[in-house]
Order: C-alpha cells, then sequence, then structure tokens
C-alpha cells in the first residue's frame, strides 16, 4: 500500500471497532475494482459489521477494505464504547448518515455492474428473489403455525445457493419498518386517494411512515412500485443526505401517515428513540447486503466472459436449473396442501409463480 495512506482495516478481517474520522477521506473498496469514498467532518465510520453482529447476529468479518489519507485525522472507538454511545442522538444521527452514504454510493455501484449484465443473467436475479421470498414466506408461515413438516420443506431449501442469492439481492432493497405508538399520533396526517405526498426532484424535508392504506411510487411517472405494509418508512435517506427526492409518492386510496419533519427529528427521538435506532440499523443491513449484493454480480460479470470466451451458454443451464429447483419447490407445496388440506399455502405457491 502506498505511504499516503493508512490502512484501517481489510476484508475478512475481525470487526472490533469503528472509527471517528475528525476531518478527512476514507476509501472504501467493495471489490478489487469497486470503490467509493466518505470525505467530511466529525464523522463515525466502520460501523456496518459491528451492527450486524450486535444488533442481527449476523456473525461477519469485515466485508470490505477501509483506507484513510495519511493526512486524515481518525481514532478508534471500542466496540463497546460504540454500542454504549448510540442512545445519544447526535451519535445515532451521525452514523446514521454515513451509513446512508454508503447505501447509496454502493446502489451507484451495482446498477453500474447490473448494466454490464446480460438477460440470463438478469433472469437469474430476478428468479432467485422469487425463491427467497416463497421460501421465506413458508418460513413464517411455520414460525405460525409450528407443524413439523412445513419446517421440514423449509430445512431442504433454505441452505441452496439459489435461496442465499435470492436473500442477498432481495435484503440489499429491503424496506425500512418501524412501530410507531400513540406519542407520534399528532404527527399523523390522512391523505386522500390520489393526493401527492412527496414529488421527484424536490428537496426532502420530511422521512415518512405509513400507518394505514397503500401509497404508488412513481418515477418520471411511471408506477414502479406500491407500498404497503404498515410502518414501512420512506423518505429517510433525503433527509439524512439532503438529497432530492427520487420518486413522487401518491396515496393509492386513503393513507395514514406519520409525518416527521427533519427539524422535529430530536423530538420524535426524544418521543420514541427505536424509530431512529431501527432506521440505523437497518441501514446497516442494506449496505452490508449491497456489498454481498456487489460480490454476486461481479461473480455473474466474471462467469459471463468466461462464458462468452469459451463459447459455452452455462448461464442457460444455470437458469434452467434454478427455475427446475423453483418448480419443483412449487410441487412439493402443492402436494402438501393437497394431502394435509393445507389451503393457507396457496399464497406461497402464488408466490412462487
Amino acid at each position: 500500500m502506498s505511504q499516503d495512506y493508512i490502512k484501517l482495516y481489510s476484508a475478512a478481517s475481525e470487526p472490533d471497532c469503528a472509527y471517528f474520522l475528525s476531518n478527512g477521506v476514507v476509501y472504501y473498496y467493495a471489490s478489487n475494482v469497486d470503490k467509493y469514498a466518505i470525505r467530511g467532518q466529525n464523522l463515525i465510520v466502520g460501523s456496518t459489521e459491528l451492527i450486524m453482529n450486535h444488533i442481527f447476529s449476523e456473525k461477519t468479518c469485515r466485508i470490505e477494505t477501509a483506507v484513510a489519507l495519511k493526512d486524515s485525522s481518525i481514532k478508534k472507538i471500542p466496540a463497546d464504547k460504540f454500542f454504549s454511545s448510540i442512545n445519544s442522538f447526535s451519535f445515532l444521527v451521525n452514523a446514521s448518515i454515513v451509513l446512508a452514504k454508503q447505501v447509496l454510493l454502493t446502489n451507484k455501484i451495482i446498477n453500474k455492474n447490473l448494466d454490464l449484465l446480460d438477460g440470463r443473467d438478469r433472469q437469474i436475479k430476478e428468479y432467485s428473489i422469487k425463491y427467497y421470498c416463497a421460501v421465506n414466506m413458508l418460513s413464517q408461515e411455520y414460525e405460525k403455525r409450528k407443524l413439523p413438516w412445513i419446517n421440514d420443506i423449509v430445512k431442504k431449501h433454505a441452505g441452496s445457493l439459489n435461496f442465499k442469492r435470492g436473500e442477498a439481492f432481495f435484503k440489499a432493497q429491503d424496506s425500512i419498518t418501524v412501530e410507531t405508538t400513540s406519542v407520534l399520533s399528532d404527527r399523523m396526517i390522512e391523505y386522500p386517494r390520489g393526493s401527492v405526498i412527496c414529488e421527484e426532484n424536490t428537496t426532502g424535508e420530511e422521512m415518512y411512515i405509513l400507518q394505514t392504506g397503500s401509497i404508488d411510487v412513481e418515477i418520471g411517472g411511471n408506477r414502479v412500485a406500491t407500498i404497503d405494509r404498515a410502518g414501512t418508512v420512506f423518505g429517510e435517506m433525503a433527509i439524512l443526505l439532503n438529497e432530492k427526492r427520487t420518486a413522487t409518492l401518491r396515496a393509492k386510496n386513503n393513507a395514514v401517515i406519520t409525518v416527521i419533519k427533519k427539524s422535529e427529528l430530536r423530538d420524535a427521538y426524544e418521543k420514541q428513540s427505536d424509530i431512529l435506532k431501527n432506521i440505523t440499523f437497518s441501514l446497516a443491513r442494506r449496505h452490508y447486503y449491497n456489498l454481498i449484493k456487489i460480490s454476486s454480480v461481479n461473480k455473474s460479470l466474471i462467469d459471463q466472459t468466461l462464458d462468452s470466451d469459451e463459447g459455452d451458454d452455462k448461464k442457460a443451464i444455470q437458469l434452467e436449473k434454478l427455475k427446475i429447483e423453483l418448480g419443483k419447490f412449487r410441487n412439493e407445496l402443492s402436494d402438501a396442501q393437497f394431502k394435509r388440506k393445507a389451503e393457507f399455502l396457496q399464497t406461497v405457491i402464488d408466490e412462487c409463480g
């Protein structure tokens, strides 16, 4: 490494601390070819793996390498001190701003690399997510009903490579959810059907938490998604990073939403601190799965190049195997539904397509 840099940590090393960047630049290497930078003053960096280990019990080593410019002013924050400090509003906001920036920058890397994938790689991604979601739905049914035969099916599929691939892609795009209490009821607003909640390319001064109803997400005038899960947080990236809105949000039907302005964030934290904590932790998880997703996409790009060089269509075979595995899972569910009169499996079967 050049003498102009200080290595903070390497990928695969043990995460035992975060860092306080008083002033300077930290460069992150998500892979050998994918690099991004966090720069500024009084920033808390290197918290992702700590949060994954201690909050989500996802035992992990560092999954990216971080170096700082030699003239950067930076010091360690031991893990125990980091977690004792998260009850501080300013500390939590600081950490969440850095994590939001990391999510934003790694999203850009993912989108850049996805543009290089061919059609089959995109289909592999889509079918992997479908497979993961279906198995995950079945796992949730087991948690509700505790029927051993459901768990047997889950175990058979939850360890597969296709499941793990789908999990990485899905969790990188998963939304943040929180549970609000009556202490924030004064911030609830009802939006009639068709009304605009916020507009694309406008400056974000509020974040939102859906209580009831559904919201359409529109980009360039086209509906791209619908938010209908109670507790879903949206607009947090714009408020943390002072970024313009990336989409227009419109009430699909009458929707009740908790609206928290940037200037009211501290007051909301003092009334219900777990909202900001959950946002911070969820941003760390999103960043973590973004890095796994970058690794998966890069592997697909390498395989794509090798396939092209060898004139061999391995991706077609991989896609066909994935479709077959998803089909077998669907058939297994259909058999169980018939033999055990388990009509509740229909929603999982439908998820398989």
